[in-house]
Order: structure tokens, then sequence, then C-alpha cells
């Protein structure tokens, strides 16, 4: 009966959250005022996000003692600095002294229990340097319109899918999360999606909204890993991730600062240089995303580690040739326009 309750009155719940946090942001005056590297041109209300730690207090006034503590603390506090980000800049090396932290905090809850000490810590470390590459990531999401929504959306429908019919190595049935904690951030995610996807968006889901998202998804991304076994499913985020990784390596190459924000991720170069409407790219990317996600779930992989890594494969060395070949493009054009405006100085 519980659960028939909350399914009914998490929705409404928020929707007056929204209805009170727009009405608060106009009278705070907290909007997100565009820059030179802003994909958007007009004031728009940022720290939306906020809706996952109101998520997170809905669901644990209903189902409490369901999360792990070291969970919710890292949650709570890396939401707690991004948000306060939005509202007076922070500078990065405080934000990556919190993300650390937290994300330490996320991986000591991971069920890997079974391995020794010795084991277990090279392992988190490697699981923070990953963590704050993919919290950074999401970050960038927020300036597309429906980019960071639709992505997310994505991913946690596939979650929810794969929560009721995931099986370990042995065949058994097993569940990584509760549903109602899915459904839950499923819900914030598309009343979010609802402001945010239009040609002018309405709110924008700030620092907060993306790494909290960020957060939660590479928790349970790495809880459905550890329990099925099943190392395809890092698939489940791969075309934003391609994108973020190799736009990284570029970086790296040019020995330029990767943690300051710009446009060269592929998404805001189709924005910018192919002149691209936002709320195009996002769908294109969720789309493509979706059917990745659908043929993942689909296969056959469970226990056949050759058959994971071999679709891993495949479907990485195709996205980053895809990447490759489109930045490829529009890298070119941008030169090229930049040579006609020298030429007609």
């Amino acid at each position: 009966m519980l659960k028939l309750y909350y399914y009914l009155i998490a929705p409404v719940c928020f929707i007056i959250y929204t209805l009170m946090y727009i009405r608060s942001a106009h009278y705070f005056k907290i909007y997100d005022h565009p820059v030179g590297r802003s994909s958007h041109s007009n004031r728009t209300i940022t720290g939306f996000g906020v809706f996952v730690l109101f998520g997170l207090l809905l669901y644990s006034i209903a189902f409490p003692y369901t999360l792990k503590s070291f969970f919710i603390i890292g949650l709570i506090m890396i939401s707690t600095i991004s948000y306060i980000d939005d509202l007076v800049f922070v500078k990065h090396f405080i934000r990556l002294i919190f993300q650390i932290f937290a994300l330490t905090l996320m991986a000591i809850e991971l069920p890997f229990d079974y391995m020794m000490d010795f084991e277990k810590w090279p392992l988190i470390i490697a699981i923070v340097i990953l963590g704050i590459g993919v919290l950074n990531a999401f970050n960038f999401m927020d300036g597309i319109n429906g980019m960071l929504g639709l992505m997310s959306l994505v991913i946690l429908l596939s979650f929810l899918w794969l929560n009721s019919h995931s099986f370990d190595v042995n065949g058994n049935e097993i569940t990584f999360i509760r549903n109602e904690f899915l459904y839950t951030n499923i819900i914030g995610v598309s009343i979010f999606l609802g402001l945010n996807l239009r040609r002018k968006a309405i709110v924008f889901a700030g620092d907060t909204g993306s790494i909290a998202l960020a957060f939660i998804i590479f928790y349970l991304m790495l809880s459905l890993i550890f329990k099925t076994g099943n190392y395809a499913y890092l698939l489940l985020f791969s075309v934003f991730g391609i994108d973020a990784g190799l736009t990284v390596i570029f970086k790296l190459l040019l020995r330029e600062n990767i943690f300051v924000p710009h446009r060269d991720f592929l998404f805001k170069k189709l924005v910018h240089v192919g002149k691209y409407k936002h709320v195009n790219i996002a769908i294109i990317y969720a789309s493509l995303q979706a059917l990745i996600n659908i043929i993942v779930i689909a296969l056959p992989l469970q226990g056949r580690l050759s058959a994971q890594l071999s679709i891993l494969f495949i479907f990485t060395i195709t996205l980053c040739s895809v990447y490759i070949f489109i930045r490829n493009k529009y890298t070119k054009k941008r030169v090229i326009r930049l040579r006609d405006n020298d030429d007609q100085d």
C-alpha cells in the first residue's frame, strides 16, 4: 500500500517543489547569466537541480534506511558545494576536493565485499579518478537545452528495466537498488525536461543537478556491473562518454586546461559551428544512446566475458570513428570561416 501511495504522491510533491523553486528563484534572482562561452543567450533560472536532493528527502521519508549512509552523505556533500557554486563562484580546487571525498564515500559502499582490503583500495582509487571525469562530463551537458535531462532519463529507464530483469553469474535474479529510488529520480528528471527541453529553457539544472545526477548514475552503473559481472553495461553511457573522453584527450594533446568551461565538445560544435538547434542535438544523442542501450540489454551476454568485451570494443571503436569524422568535418568548417573572414577584412 505504501508503494501505491508513493507512486501517486511523489509526482504531486515534485510539482509543488517546482512551483516553489521557480517563484523563489525569481525573488532571489538565482539566474545564470550568459557569457562568451555560453550556449544560451538569455538570462535563465539556474540551480533547479536541487530536485535531486528533494527527491532524496522524499524517498528517505517513505523508505528509510534503504540507502547506504556513506552514499547519502557523499550525495548531499557534492550537491551542496555545487549549489554554492551556482550562486557564487567556488574555486576548481575546492570543488575537486569535495568531489574526491564524496566519490570515496560512495565507492566504499559499492558491493565488492568479497575483496580483501589490499585489493579494494586500488579499485576505489581508480573509481574516484574515473568518477571525477564522469561528474565533470555531466556538468557540461547542462549548457545544451534538453541534453542532461534526456540522457539521464534514457540511462535511468535502462536501469529501471535492468533492476527487474538482471541476473548474476549463476543465473540468479538480482536487484541493485529499489525501484522506488529510480522512480523518484525519473519523475524529477521528467519534470525538469518539461522546463528545459525547449528552444528557450525556463530553468537550468546548474552544477547542482548535473553533478548530483552524475553521482547517482555513476553509483548505479557500478553497482549494476559489480552485481551482474557484465562489463558491457559500460555502454549505457557510451555516446556522451566517448564525446567527453576524446574531447579531454584532444585538449590534453593541445596542452589546454581541461577544467575550464569550453565549446570543444562535439555536441557544442554541432550547435555553434553546425548551427543545429539545441533540442535536435539533444534528441539525436539521446536516441542513439537509447538504441545502444536496447541492443546491449537484449544481447545474451551474461557470464560470457569474451562476448562482453567484444561488444564493448566494437561499439567503442565505432563511436570513436564517428566522433573523429564529425569533429574533423566541423573543425574544418570553422577554419574555413575564419579564413574567409580574414580575406574579407
